[in-house]
């Protein structure tokens, strides 16, 4: 059987596919950058006044000086909106907790993760006007993402005669189980977010574990 330290290890770095995703922009095009950029700060700035459920389109352009046409070019509603903006925020998370230089692998990788996903759930709660609605939307966003970065890693070091279903799931029991963690971590606050790391890192080998026993 592989050794703790040995799973973490042949969990690869995020690959430049996946962080391109971490550093998310739909268009080249500067004009289509800033017309989203006004789109989600004005969304932001109502976000940390008002619950989403009472944002209304219009009040979203009004804010950012724009006409309703122009936001209909970029998303179909608030909701497409709300979706990319936390998708946004967590990416911009990921890689300033992640940065392409660093190389990371391994435990160290898991454990930077595990930290980004404290500090997203702190600053957006407190940035932001975190009610129900918006609260799932930060917790879908985070689950989405990660389980992505996890699977990735996890294909760059596939195992034989173990097929993808099985990665997916692995990355699915990681990715949920860090964000469950750290929300319920956030709530409370009794501990340091590297103290929760610490205590929590340890139960997530065996995950990765069975992958690799044996081979």
């Amino acid at each position: 059987m592989v050794s703790t330290n040995r799973q973490f290890e042949e969990i690869g770095e995020i690959p430049d596919e996946v962080r391109k995703g971490m550093g998310r922009v739909r268009s080249n095009d500067p004009r289509v950058k800033r017309t989203r950029a006004m789109i989600r700060q004005s969304f932001m700035d109502l976000l940390a006044a008002k619950d989403f459920e009472d944002i209304t389109v219009q009040d979203i352009v009004d804010r950012a000086e724009l006409n309703r046409a122009t936001f209909y070019n970029h998303y179909q509603d608030k909701y497409e909106l709300l979706d990319a903006t936390m998708a946004d925020l967590f990416a911009e998370t990921l890689a300033s907790w992640i940065p392409r230089e660093a190389n990371l692998q391994g435990a160290e990788l898991v454990r930077r993760l595990m930290l980004a996903v404290c500090h997203w759930q702190v600053e957006t709660t407190r940035r932001l006007n975190a009610r129900r609605t918006l609260t799932h939307a930060m917790e879908e966003s985070a689950k989405r993402q990660l389980h992505g970065v996890i699977l990735s890693c996890l294909d760059q070091a596939r195992p034989p005669r173990v097929d993808r279903r099985q990665l997916e799931r692995i990355a699915t029991m990681i990715s949920w189980s860090i964000v469950g963690v750290v929300v319920r971590w956030s709530s409370r606050r009794e501990e340091t977010a590297e103290a929760l790391v610490d205590e929590t890192l340890p139960y997530l080998t065996p995950l990765v574990e069975r992958l690799f026993a044996n081979f």
